[in-house]
């Protein structure tokens, strides 16, 4: 970064017209030095997580003979990892020559845009991912058997696939799809939920500290 977190906050919420005693601004640094630097560490995990993860899985579709619904599936994941690193990029765009209570402030609303924005964009991708998965699977040279004996024992096949089965696949996808802004959010207090903590607590003292100065 071209300016470490701690020298923003030396330039910034250490000015000598925020009146707070050198030994309280100390404290301060101790605690909040390091918040930013660590959330884009997990951030950067979380994005390799997902090529990871992608990758895996294009290269189990093939061996399973399944290799189109990969290969969607990983396209999906990519471009969901190449909107993240973008936004991670956006991140460093912002102010350091702000005061630190507003560059963190800046920081906790990019954190709540991009939750928005994800749980927004998860909408369409969890029911992607599900009924490629399931389709993919159930087409599958792995599922042959499975698709044989189904037709020989069941009248409920259209297009080769199981109707029941598919209608609770789709439901299930299209429940994922209206649940996905809540299971987002559950996700990254998982994730982040300490990080964002102590970034509240943090944020919450400085205001009064402000106040008070």
């Amino acid at each position: 970064m071209e300016k470490s977190i701690e020298q923003i906050w030396k330039d910034g919420f250490l000015k000598q017209e925020a009146l707070i005693a050198p030994k309280v601004n100390n404290l301060y640094n101790r605690k909040s030095i390091h918040l930013v630097e660590k959330f884009q560490r997990m951030f950067k995990i979380n994005i390799w997580g997902i090529i990871i993860g992608a990758s895996l899985i294009l290269i189990a579709s093939f061996g399973a003979g399944a290799g189109l619904a990969g290969l969607i599936i990983f396209i999906t994941l990519l471009a969901v990892a190449y909107s993240a690193k973008l936004d991670l990029d956006g991140l460093k765009q912002l102010d350091k020559g702000q005061s630190s209570f507003e560059y963190l402030s800046s920081f906790r609303l990019w954190i709540q845009q991009s939750i928005e924005k994800y749980g927004s964009l998860y909408r369409i991708v969890y029911p992607v991912f599900i009924l490629t998965f399931y389709f993919g699977l159930w087409f599958s040279d792995l599922l042959e058997p499975i698709r044989e004996k189904v037709a020989e024992n069941s009248s409920n096949l259209i297009l080769g696939l199981h109707m029941p089965t598919t209608l609770l696949i789709i439901g299930g996808a299209v429940a994922m799809g209206f649940f996905a802004k809540r299971i987002h959010r559950e996700d990254v207090e998982l994730m982040y939920g300490k990080i964002m903590g102590k970034l509240d607590e943090a944020l919450q003292e400085m205001e009064e500290l402000r106040k008070t100065g």
